[in-house]
């Protein structure tokens, strides 16, 4: 029940195809690469709803080890068409020059599919490859996991596409 499509998801949901588009962010408050760094140009509201959920949760944004809390919640941010949900399925990010790891949270990522399959089910969600680009995440695992998504999603009249970019 997981559909596959090739295109820019942005523009996707712009055109209609979405009601809710789901990205994944590291705890950091940076959305500086991949598609969270053109979600953070094209739609500076989900950036400012991360920015202020963290203003709002820590006293210290220095102390960035309490950012942990973030993993396997997320916001949203309205942007007219469609809803963007910031999605924290890692703690960090993979720094250029420094080794390529895994820092994709599964356990994180699976919660919030669970809180959205409860809030918003019967809605059409488009995701990029979440957590396999820059995150590093295991690609046959997570497609594992929106394959399930989807078929909660469609079963309360719902869809989930996942959208390569190209």
């Amino acid at each position: 029940m997981l559909k596959h499509t090739k295109g820019n998801l942005l523009d996707l949901a712009e055109q209609g195809e979405f009601d809710i588009i789901v990205h994944g962010c590291n705890c950091q408050n940076t959305m500086g690469s991949g598609i969270a760094k053109e979600i953070r140009e094209r739609y500076s509201e989900a950036f400012n709803v991360d920015w202020r959920w963290d203003q709002r949760v820590y006293s210290n944004p220095a102390h960035t080890q309490e950012r942990i809390w973030k993993l396997g919640n997320y916001t949203v941010a309205d942007v007219g068409k469609f809803k963007i949900i910031n999605a924290y399925t890692q703690f960090d990010f993979n720094k250029q020059g420094e080794e390529f790891i895994d820092r994709f949270e599964y356990e994180s990522f699976n919660l919030i599919l669970r809180k959205l399959a409860a809030i918003y089910p019967d809605k059409r969600f488009g995701f990029p490859y979440i957590g396999m680009g820059l995150a590093g995440g295991d690609k046959d695992r997570i497609i594992a996991m929106l394959e399930d998504f989807a078929e909660k999603v469609a079963a309360k009249g719902g869809s989930v596409t996942l959208v390569e970019f190209g």
